[in-house]
């Protein structure tokens, strides 16, 4: 009798491990479709048109200089952070 119980069980677990197979094979594609399907209606809830906004920005291919398009203060800013992470790195490579 408990070899029939030990045995049922392990065809109780093995069935489960098939079943859990088949829906992680089967339920893939339904679940990024369902999560895209989420995330562009929960974007258009917020009138949040994510191409549209790329579509404005300006063409790959410029420059990050730190003085580009930004006030004399913001690029001061800048220098004098890009100074002390180069002095800190100077350290760094000392030790």
């Amino acid at each position: 009798m408990m070899e029939f119980e030990k045995q049922a069980e392990i065809m109780d677990m093995k069935e489960e491990l098939m079943n859990d197979a088949i829906d992680d094979a089967m339920g893939d594609e339904d679940d990024e479709e369902e999560s895209d399907a989420v995330v562009s209606q929960v974007l258009d809830e917020l009138g949040l048109n994510l191409t549209d906004e790329l579509a404005t920005l300006p063409p790959p291919g410029g420059s990050l200089a730190a003085g580009e398009g930004r006030t004399p203060e913001a690029a001061a800013a800048l220098a004098d952070a890009d100074a002390d992470l180069e002095e800190r790195l100077k350290n760094l490579r000392r030790d």
